[in-house]
């Protein structure tokens, strides 16, 4: 498996390893270097600003995030140690890449503001500026409640107010129009992202994980 035809230095990547209570637990990293040996070698991966100390021979599963899908595959940790005073660490991959199509992210059903604005060719239509809110998002897009009806293959750019006073603005594709069969609005719009930068693909991610990890331990999923 030759990793660096997919992955890029500098690029993000999540560390999926074993918890105090035997659970998955999903922390972030970055991309340091491929050894001569083949190996993966990541900075020390992060939980909500907590470090994750990954102990040599502990099996993870590394998943990368790239533009048109994600990528899955699993390996051993090979060893932990500094370079230049930061903590990395290593891992000998142990199977193939596996690629995870967008429609397997997680799809979290949670209601957020959405300001959508219309983008018409290389420009943007400010008078076309409309409000609506989620209904689910994940990160490869999100099913939308509003009292407009847009045309398939609208692309428009989508302002998505999160809990903790933070917005993320994320540009998308009108790829399915539905009646809302509930009662307020009117229309159910399916987006998919496009043209999401890592960081921002990032924080979304990591948004939805932290609500995944609430749901949990109030036992609602």
């Amino acid at each position: 498996m030759d990793l660096k035809k997919k992955v890029e230095i500098g690029g993000k990547v999540e560390i999926i390893s074993k918890g105090s209570n035997s659970k998955d637990l999903r922390s972030f990293s970055m991309i340091q270097d491929i050894s001569d040996e083949g190996d993966l070698v990541v900075s020390l991966p992060m939980v909500e600003g907590r470090p994750i100390l990954l102990n040599p021979g502990e099996k993870v599963g590394i998943h990368l995030f790239k533009e048109e899908a994600s990528y899955l595959f699993y390996g051993d940790v090979r060893n932990r140690y500094r370079i230049n005073n930061a903590v990395v660490v290593s891992i000998m991959p142990t199977s193939p890449i596996k690629r995870i199509q967008r429609r397997a992210y997680y799809r979290l059903k949670i209601i957020l503001p959405v300001t959508v604005k219309v983008l018409d060719g290389d420009t943007e239509n400010e008078s076309q500026i409309l409000k609506g809110y989620s209904i689910d998002i994940s990160g490869g897009g999100l099913k939308l409640n509003m009292d407009y009806c847009l045309a398939l293959n609208t692309m428009i750019e989508c302002r998505i107010d999160l809990y903790d006073d933070r917005q993320l603005k994320i540009k998308g594709k009108v790829v399915r129009v539905n009646q809302a069969n509930g009662p307020g609005s009117k229309y159910e719009l399916g987006i998919s992202f496009c043209c999401v930068s890592h960081k921002v693909r990032e924080d979304l991610i990591r948004f939805i994980f932290s609500k995944q990890r609430e749901l949990r331990k109030k036992g609602l999923i």
